[in-house]
């Protein structure tokens, strides 16, 4: 669920949804792509060319409203970013139970405990990115076990009260209480 373009490293994942395709070729699995930007038409022509076409949804710009109904949808959610400066749609992934795969760029791996709320790949890592897909996609437990972890992280390190709690401690602390 990002805007398609260069810098979310959406050809990555598609390249690592062909891997994921061919050594899990007797699942059904479907790459959802939730966005709109300039790079859809080579995101498309690229999943034509690796035979994907049929196995990725395209769903376009969603408002921000529906992007919940969105995550939800989700047995995995990806942010496989070349940089970033804070994962906003990792939280919401892990806030709707879902483990989420990141990469290791700007605030991305610190909104994701590895090996606990998911897990953390070098980026342009298109192996690396596959592997990860198919330990959550072959084993329920585990993708259960971190969307829990996830959730549990975000409602005691993310939610609002504790959030404004902190930026006014830290505002007080200011000289001159930032005045």
């Amino acid at each position: 669920i990002k805007t398609l373009e260069k810098i979310y490293g959406i050809d990555y994942l598609i390249r690592a949804f062909k891997i994921v395709k061919t050594k899990l070729s007797d699942r059904k699995i479907k790459l959802l792509l939730v966005g709109e930007g300039t790079q859809r038409k080579n995101l498309e022509a690229l999943a034509a060319e690796l035979n994907l076409i049929s196995d990725i949804v395209f769903a376009g710009y969603v408002s921000h409203d529906e992007v919940e109904k969105y995550h939800n949808m989700l047995d995995i959610s990806v942010a496989f970013s070349l940089q970033e400066s804070f994962g906003v749609a990792v939280l919401e992934a892990s806030a709707c139970g879902r483990p989420v795969i990141v990469s290791n760029v700007g605030g991305l791996p610190e909104v994701v405990d590895d090996g606990k709320t998911g897990f953390i790949v070098e980026k342009e890592n298109s192996d690396q990115l596959a592997d990860a897909l198919m330990k959550l996609i072959t084993n329920a437990d585990l993708r259960i076990e971190m969307g829990i972890n996830g959730r549990k992280k975000v409602l005691s390190e993310y939610n609002w009260i504790s959030s404004v709690e902190l930026m006014l401690s830290v505002y007080n602390e200011l000289p001159n209480n930032g005045n």
